[in-house]
Formats: structure tokens, sequence, C-alpha cells
């Protein structure tokens, strides 16, 4: 019985976990990717959730076990007259208003029936495991160790096999995918799905049996010693908040981790993967290390990483991405194993796990709706280390203890001793002929860090003097002097930043080097630049970094294009604007940028002055570059600049097959593809070469990865850039130059709506 119990709970959960990014897959290139649509997928999944446990809750409340496992089984089948899971034929959103309506009842058809049944089915197995009358069933509750297994097993099965191996869909006609296996995404899950419904089914029937031997009317008169007395409601706010604040950590480092450490593909996988781990351990009956101990380790980090802020440590991701990971490991690890030390009895189970799911899905709303627009930085995630320490077990000599004026007296001088402290530090080191040497970094970080530790006994006291260590190294960081302008959105935040002092070479009309000492603006986003330009005004109207007239795209524009100008040229990503400089009188440079807030900044001349200053006429469109190219007339442009590639997030969308078939709808007949591919974790090229390959196209690829000092001291960057043409004449300045490689056709870095692999692209060695 045991066995088939652990089966449904592990293919459920896996399931449940695979689903989500297959779907999100699938409306993509119907989609783009706007956070209004993205925040509608996670509401309508977080709301589904919800309705799942609730439903659990009430079934298991109300009606006897015979009845549950009657209604249940007729639930669990519905789905399968819904199979393959997919998009309804012919879906597509309106042409006009709003897309969540449309989003939402897509979300409904293609998805909502079987994540509602997977999502109900982990409290109802261990209901009626808990009165199964196996030697386990007392507490029921390993099985959430096993539901939080099969989701870790899921979240890792998709990415490294899933999705590289298979298509979303079967192929249908002559639909050009690389095939591995004879199955698709979506069919291999409904085999799973139907595997997952037999033997659900087959635990309702046993949990009818043994209802109808005991002659049971309900779970709860067989769940031994019965549910017990309602939990106090303080006890339930305990469970949403230690359920809360680990799942708004979670999205809060792996927020910080790949904006301000490491920018690296597919990195929010291990963060996630931690974090169900701390689910597996915390309520697995194996585990004897209680709380209060992880609790004791998550301060210790904690304030480790409030020291690496004050120091303001610049060091490698290598070194600063292990202590966040271990910090937001010891914090699920402590509110997760305190939430299993809190669970109550197993008749109170179903709405334990409510309010579980009441308090995760709080994290995530906090952390994706609200954050963005309340914070400039990623705040929540320090507010979340604060918060977990709070919720750490007391020790045993604090909670014995009842507070007194004196004590409360103290608890409000810890966090004015430590601002204090923090402020004298500060002007110390502020001091004429004080230099960041270790040692004087060690005093400002370390001193504060062990006077904190040396308070972790007093829950409260070390929470207080924590949030002060993190706010004076919060600000330290992501305030900085260099700092022009700091913006947050749905995309991450975005940094205008001035670096002064830079050498420039400049070389007269007789050929005469002089360097002279140039300030530029550099945009941010996250850990990737995105463009620079220098202040001075004889300088500001050269393109610099991977846009640089010496560069691959400068000389598509100086050879080229350079005869007969198009008037026309649209591209996506705007960036700083850079590439307006090429503009020419009569020309008009259309840009697709998904984020407004890059508009604002690169519109603003206090910031950058390329769009400003072009001689083109330069206009600005919000919203996905694919579909808002596909509202262009056919034809319309001579070139298409594809500049969307450069960070760890790369829009698969943009780069499929359908994808490139629409822009060359879209260009004229002798119109050209420029697409950028720089990327330090991502190997692209092979990508184009297959999908030029697959529609008949020329494409070339010149990879000026190294700069020589001379190029560098005028502002250019490495970069790579593909071109890709109808025919090859219209491209044959670059077909003569041996710098431009004809890409790999490999089939199988072929992408197209329905495949990708971004794992088959990574360069592994870059990971190290």
């Amino acid at each position: 019985m045991l066995p088939l119990y652990l089966l449904a709970t592990l293919l459920s959960a896996l399931l449940l976990f695979t689903v989500e990014p297959m779907v999100a897959k699938m409306l993509l290139p119907l989609l783009g990717g706007s956070p209004a649509v993205w925040n509608t997928c996670m509401l309508f999944y977080q709301a589904v959730l919800l309705a799942g446990y609730a439903y659990a809750h009430l079934l298991s409340r109300r009606l006897a076990t015979r009845t549950q496992a009657a209604v249940h089984a007729a639930v669990l089948a519905l789905p399968i007259l819904l199979l393959p899971l997919g998009l309804p034929r012919g879906a597509a959103p309106p042409g006009g208003g709003s897309p969540i309506p449309w989003t939402l009842g897509t979300l409904l058809l293609a998805a909502g029936a079987p994540f509602f049944v997977l999502s109900t089915t982990g409290p109802l197995l261990q209901r009626w495991f808990a009165a199964s009358g196996h030697g386990r069933a007392r507490d029921p509750y390993f099985l959430y160790a096993a539901s939080n297994a099969g989701s870790l097993v899921g979240l890792l099965l998709y990415p490294l096999a899933l999705e590289p191996l298979l298509p979303l869909r079967t192929p249908r006609g002559e639909a050009v995918i690389p095939s591995f296996l004879p199955l698709s995404q979506s069919t291999l899950w409904s085999l799973g799905y139907i595997a997952f419904t037999l033997a659900a089914v087959a635990c309702a029937l046993a949990a009818a049996r043994r209802a109808r031997a005991a002659g049971a009317t309900s779970l709860d008169a067989e769940a031994e010693g019965g549910s017990g007395p309602a939990p106090a409601w303080r006890t339930r706010l305990l469970w949403v908040a230690l359920a809360l604040v680990p799942s708004s950590a979670l999205l809060g480092t792996t927020q910080y981790v790949t904006s301000d450490i490491a920018a690296i593909p597919l990195l929010w996988v291990v963060p996630l993967a931690l974090y169900l781990l701390t689910f597996v351990l915390a309520f697995s009956p194996r585990w004897r290390f209680p709380a209060r101990h992880s609790g004791t380790v998550l301060a210790v980090l904690a304030t480790l990483v409030a020291a690496s802020l004050l120091a303001s440590v610049r060091a490698r991701g290598w070194l600063l991405l292990p202590l966040h990971l271990a910090t937001l490991f010891a914090v699920g690890l402590t509110c997760h194993r305190r939430l299993a030390e809190e669970r109550p009895h197993a008749g109170r189970l179903t709405e334990f796990y409510l309010l579980v799911a009441v308090g995760g899905a709080l994290g995530g709303v906090f952390n994706a709706l609200l954050a963005p627009v309340m914070f400039r930085s990623v705040a929540e995630y320090p507010i979340a280390l604060v918060a977990a320490c709070l919720l750490r077990p007391r020790w045993v000599d604090e909670a014995s203890k009842s507070p007194t004026v004196r004590s409360r007296a103290l608890d409000a001088a810890v966090p004015l001793a430590f601002a204090g402290l923090l402020f004298v530090l500060r002007l110390l080191h502020a001091a004429p002929g004080t230099d960041d040497t270790w040692g004087v970094l060690a005093v400002r970080a370390g001193g504060p860090a062990l006077l904190a530790l040396a308070l972790v006994g007093w829950r409260l006291r070390f929470a207080l003097a924590l949030a002060v260590l993190l706010v004076g190294g919060w600000v330290e960081n992501t305030a900085p002097a260099t700092s022009l302008h700091r913006e947050r959105t749905f995309f991450g935040i975005h940094r205008v930043a001035t670096s002064e002092g830079l050498p420039f070479k400049l070389v007269d009309s007789d050929g005469h080097e002089t360097f002279r000492q140039v300030t530029f603006h550099l945009l941010i986003h996250g850990a990737t630049r995105h463009g620079s330009q220098a202040l001075d005004s004889d300088l500001r109207a050269i393109p610099t970094t991977y846009y640089h007239p010496t560069g691959p795209i400068g000389q598509v524009f100086s050879e080229v294009l350079a005869e007969a100008p198009p008037r026309e040229i649209g591209l996506v990503g705007l960036g700083a604007g850079t590439l307006a400089a090429y503009g020419r009188p009569g020309q008009r440079f259309t840009y697709f940028e998904i984020d407004p807030a890059v508009i604002r900044i690169a519109r603003d001349p206090r910031f950058f002055t390329y769009i400003a200053d072009s001689k083109a006429a330069v206009l600005t469109i919000p919203g996905d570059g694919r579909l808002s190219l596909a509202r262009e007339p056919d034809g319309k442009f001579g070139l298409i600049v594809l500049d969307a590639f450069s960070s760890d997030a790369i829009p698969v969308h943009l780069l499929t097959r359908e994808a490139v078939g629409l822009y060359f709808r879209k260009l004229a007949p002798d119109g050209i593809l420029a697409i950028h591919l720089t990327n330090t974790y991502m190997r692209l090229e092979p990508v184009v070469g297959a999908v030029a390959s697959s529609l008949g196209l020329e494409a070339r690829v010149q990879r000026d990865a190294v700069v020589p000092p001379k190029d560098a001291f005028e502002g250019k960057d490495g970069s790579i850039w593909a071109v890709v043409a109808r025919d090859p004449a219209r491209i044959e300045a670059l077909v003569r130059d041996p710098r431009w490689l004809v890409p790999p056709a490999d089939p199988r870095y072929l992408w197209t709506d329905d495949y990708s692999n971004v794992l088959g692209v990574l360069r592994l060695q870059k990971l190290k």
C-alpha cells in the first residue's frame, strides 16, 4: 500500500513542476515577454493551487471517506478528456486591448483542469493514508517530503532532459523539428498523467475499502486519535509566516544573485532546488537536526552576508554565490523544519497545507508584484533574511524569561547602538589617508558582525542588529557615488553610472595619436553592460562598446549599406540607443523595446544623447519585439537588428525558425537581418546557422572577440554578430571578408516555437 501512495505522490508533484514551463513555452510566441502576461500566469497558478488545497480541505471535512473517494476518482478522470496537453487549436490573442482575459481563459483551457487535480492530490492522499492502518499512518507528513522530492525531480528533469530531447507538441505536416525520441513533451506528460490517475484511483479505492471495513463515515473518525483541538489563530499565523518568508527569500535570492553577482543562464534552478530540498529534509522522519540548530547556522550566514555588504566586497561570483545560496538553504531549512515541528495532528492536515500554500502565495505576490514597485533595489532579500532570523526558535534560556522594562529598553537600544557604531566607523573610513586595505575593511565590517553574533542568543536583539548592518551595507552597495540613476522594473534593475578618467585615443588628420581623459556614462542592467557614451561633445556621436565603427556592425553600416542606405531600419532592443548614431538624414530608426524604463533612460539627455543627436528620425515602440514587428507592414524594413541576447535570460522566441521567417516577411526583398550574439555563457552561432539553413537563407558570423589595445582606447568592446540575407550577393562585402565565417548548420541546433535547447548552447567552460 505504501509504495502506491508514494508513487501517486511523487508523480503528482513531478507533473505539477513540469506543466508550468511547458505551457509557458507554448504561450511565449503568442504573448511575448510582457511582465503583465507572466504575472498573470503566476497569479493563475497560485490561485489554482490554493483552490486545489481548499477543495482537498473541504472534501475531507464535509464528506465521508467513501464519498470522497468516489468524487475524487471522477475529478481525477475528467482531465484525461482534455489530453494531450496543449493550447486550443487556432489560439491567438486579441488584436487590441489587454491580453490578460485571453491569457486567463487560455490557461484555464490548456492546463487548468490537470493543474487543479494535481494540486489537490498531496493533501488528500496524506489524509487517506492517515486512516489506512499502516504502521506509519499516525504521522503521514513524510509523504510531504516525498512530494517535494518529486517536485525537485520535475524541476531538474525539464531543463536537463525534456526540453533538450523533445519538442513541445507532436509535429504536424511538414513541421521542421529535431527528433530525438518518437514522443513530444505533451504526449509524454499526458502518459504520465494517466499513470498518476491510475495510482491515485487505486489509493482512493483502498481508502474506501478501509472506511467500509471500519464502518466509519468520515476520515476524521478513522484517523487514529481524532483531529485534536483546533489550533489557535496564533499558530495558524505562524504557519503562514513560516511558509511566506522562505518563499520570499527564494525569489529575493534568485533576483539578487542573477542580477548583482552572476548572470548565468539557468542559475535560477539552483536556488529553487535548494528550496525544495529543505522541504524534503525538514519533513523527513530521518532528519534529526532541529530548527534551533539550523537557526544558529542561519544567524552566522546572514551576518556574513551583512559583513560582505559592509565591506563592499566585489569578489568573483564563485566566492559570493555559495554564501548567498547557503544562506537561502539555512533560511528554508530553519523555517521549514520549524514548520514540521509545529505540524498538527493528521486530522488537521489539510488545513495546515492550505495555510502553508497561502503563505507561499503571499511571498510570491510580494516579491513579484509589490517589490518591483516599492523598491529600487532587491530590498526584499535583506528583509527576508531579517524576518527569517525573527522566526528562529527561541533559545531555552530566552524563552524561559518574561520581558521586563529593562529588557525592552535593551531591545530598543540595540539598533541605536549599532547605527551609531556604523556611523562612527564610516566617518573614520572617510578620513584622509584611510585606504580600503583588508585591515580597515576587516574592522569596518568584521567588528560590527562579531558584536551582532554576540547577541545570537537573543532572537529579537540579534534580528534588530542584523537589520541595521544589512541596511548600512545595502545603502553602501546600492547608492555608490558613481551611480547617476537607478530604476527597477519587472524586468530587473537598470542603473546609469559614470566612469571618469578613462583614456581615449584621438587621431588627428596627420595620423598623430594623442590620449585624453574622458568621462563615460554606462547603462547597466543587473550585471550586464548595455551601452556607454563619452560625454565630450566631439566624442559623444561615436558608437562605443559592441557597436564600434571598426566592429562587425560598423562594417555592416559602412560597407554593406553605404551605397543604398535603407530608409526604414527596425531594431529589437534599445539599450542606450547607440546604433542611432549611424542614422542619416531621411532615415527612420524604429526601436522595439519591451521595458519602458529603458526607453525613458535612453531618451533622457542627462544620461545619453545618441537618440537626440541622431541625424535620423528615431521612434521607440514599447512592447515585445516579435509581437510588435508582426504588426508592421510586410516588406517595410531594409535592415532589422536583433539586439536582445546579451544577458542571461535570452528571449528564445526571438530566435526560432518561425520568428526569423517573420523578420524576412517584414524585410524588403534585399533586406538584411543583423543579430547581436555577444553572450558570456551562450554560443548562439549554431542556432543562427541551423535556422538560416532551414529557411534557405545565407548567413555569416564574425567573432570580433579580441580587441587590440588601440581599439580598446577608442571605447570598443569585443562582440559577435551574425548577418542573414536572402541572396549572398547582397552581403558580398562580408562574403569576401575572411573574418566573416559561415556558421554551422547542424539541425540539432534548430530552434522552433516547439523546440529549443538552451542547455545545448551553454559554454560550460565559462561556468567554472
